[in-house]
């Protein structure tokens, strides 16, 4: 008998009371594997369970402590967006978008983005760079450069802040290739073809295979005296002795200025009447005859363009 007044002593000290034929427990325990009645937290008044967390109802603590049940706990103050409910010991959430409030019906402090009127809370309008959140109303922030952007998913900017330019729903600080920036309009739009890279709408960079950038166009032939530079797809401009040339040096000219043949495939600084030559001892243009006259005049033209 002794042993079993002791053991029950033991289940005292640790809150066990003692066995109960039926499933309920007093106020302030609960019933542990069927068997036993086991006290609550003290700050709760009836519970599921001994932890902190584990409260289903509130009221006056043995310290004559009001406490207010939330999410499984009995608090002393409710937190924001609550209001304590001394009819039930709990806290109920205050009206929609309110962050204070003394009872269910009547706002003291509105969330962020919203104003109060009337003890009720009221959408207000936005800044630039935000949008409404269509489920809650608030304003949320879009997504950095955004001017405004989509209800559904403010990463989508449907326009841009200034200094940034809309490229496929984002806003960027420069262009991807093959777009030039539209100051006025804030956007990046496409390098017209056979453009791959422009400044502007009527310059271009860089060009499709096949075509040759000169000065800002991309053409399919270079023009007269320029030659096409295959290497960078470039019209690069011929010596200017030349009337036409081939490359791959400025030099290479096909024809002079003045329409004389190249002499070593080079021309004379100077621009000679077609058939005629520069002879350079005498100081004027020979006309071109016989053997003695061709070779005098290609001495002539050689020694001029050294």
């Amino acid at each position: 008998m002794r042993s079993v007044a002791a053991f029950l002593v033991v289940l005292g000290s640790v809150g066990l009371i003692g066995c109960k034929p039926s499933s309920s427990c007093p106020r302030g325990q609960f019933l542990l594997r069927k068997q036993q009645c086991v006290l609550c937290h003290p700050t709760c008044s009836e519970c599921d369970g001994q932890e902190l967390f584990q409260c289903t109802t509130c009221g006056v603590d043995e310290d004559g402590q009001e406490r207010f049940l939330q999410q499984g706990r009995c608090r002393t103050h409710c937190p924001r967006g609550f209001y304590p409910d001394r009819g039930h010991y709990a806290c109920l959430p205050c009206m929609a978008n309110c962050e204070l409030c003394t009872d269910g019906s009547m706002c003291a402090k509105c969330r962020e983005h919203y104003k109060l009127q009337n003890g009720v809370c009221q959408t207000a309008s936005c800044a630039v760079g935000q949008v409404q959140d269509p489920d809650t109303g608030e304003c949320i922030d879009c997504e950095m450069g955004c001017k405004t952007c989509s209800t559904e998913d403010p990463e989508i900017c449907n326009s841009c802040a200034e200094g940034y330019f809309l490229f496929r729903h984002q806003c960027r600080r420069h262009c991807p290739q093959s777009t030039y920036e539209d100051w006025g309009r804030g956007l990046c739009l496409p390098c017209p073809a056979p453009c791959t890279d422009c400044r502007g709408n009527a310059r271009c960079l860089a060009c499709q295979p096949g075509y040759f950038l000169n000065g800002g166009d991309c053409l399919k032939q270079c023009p007269q005296q320029t030659f096409s530079d295959s290497s960078g797809w470039l019209c690069q401009s011929c010596h200017t002795s030349c009337q036409t040339c081939h490359g791959p040096r400025a030099t290479n000219c096909d024809l002079c200025l003045g329409g004389n043949p190249p002499v070593h495939g080079q021309c004379p600084p100077v621009n000679c009447p077609l058939g005629q030559y520069y002879d350079k001892a005498r100081m004027v243009f020979q006309e071109w005859g016989g053997i003695q006259c061709v070779a005098q005049g290609r001495v002539s033209v050689v020694d001029s363009c050294r």
